[in-house]
C-alpha cells in the first residue's frame, strides 16, 4: 500500500513538472524567433551578356548598424538566391551595396610524405586565385551596384549584367 501511494505521488509530481516545463518553454523559442524578418531575393548574374557560373554575390548594408550582410552563389545558368543566416533564407530589408566575384578554381597539390623523393621541405607559396570578373565589382564601394530590399516584397528578377 505504501508503495502504491508513493508511485502515484511520484507520477503526479513528474506530470506536474512536465506540464510546467511545457508551459514555460512555449513553442518555437529557438534562435530563429530572435532573427529579424527576411525577404526572398533571387536573380541572375551575367558578364557581357553570358551567364556566370560559381560567382559569389555579397550584399553589404549601406547602414552597418541597421542591416546584415547576405550572400549567394550562382549556378551554371547564372541564377542565385540570397541568404543571411543559412542557405537561401532571404535578406533583411534595407539598402545594400553589392559586390560580385568569381575566382578561378585551382587544384591544390597533394602534400607529399617526407620520405617521398619529390618532397620539398620549403614549398613555394601558391599564387592567390585570380578574380575572373572585372575588378571593380569585387568592391561593394566601387561596383556601382545597389539594391533595396523591402519587407515582404519578394525579389525574383534581380539582374546584374557586369560589363568589362
Amino acid at each position: 500500500m505504501f508503495t502504491l501511494k508513493r508511485s502515484k505521488s511520484l507520477l503526479c509530481s513528474v506530470t506536474i513538472l512536465c506540464a510546467i516545463s511545457l508551459l514555460t518553454t512555449g513553442c518555437g523559442g529557438g534562435p530563429e524567433d530572435e532573427r529579424p524578418a527576411r525577404t526572398a531575393v533571387s536573380g541572375t548574374v551575367t558578364h557581357n551578356g553570358e551567364p556566370v557560373d560559381e560567382a559569389v554575390i555579397a550584399f553589404v548594408p549601406v547602414d552597418q548598424t541597421a542591416g546584415r550582410n547576405a550572400n549567394g552563389r550562382t549556378n551554371a545558368e547564372g541564377v542565385f538566391q540570397m541568404g543571411t543566416f543559412e542557405g537561401t533564407d532571404g535578406v533583411v530589408p534595407g539598402e545594400y551595396k553589392v559586390m560580385i566575384t568569381k575566382f578561378e578554381t585551382s587544384e591544390t597539390p597533394e602534400a607529399l610524405p617526407e620520405d617521398d623523393p619529390n618532397y620539398d621541405p620549403n614549398p613555394k607559396p601558391q599564387p592567390p586565385p585570380e578574380n575572373l570578373l572585372p575588378e571593380k565589382y569585387a568592391s561593394a564601394d566601387n561596383s556601382g551596384l545597389t539594391v533595396t530590399v523591402e519587407d515582404g516584397n519578394e525579389i525574383t528578377d534581380l539582374k546584374f549584367d557586369l560589363q568589362d
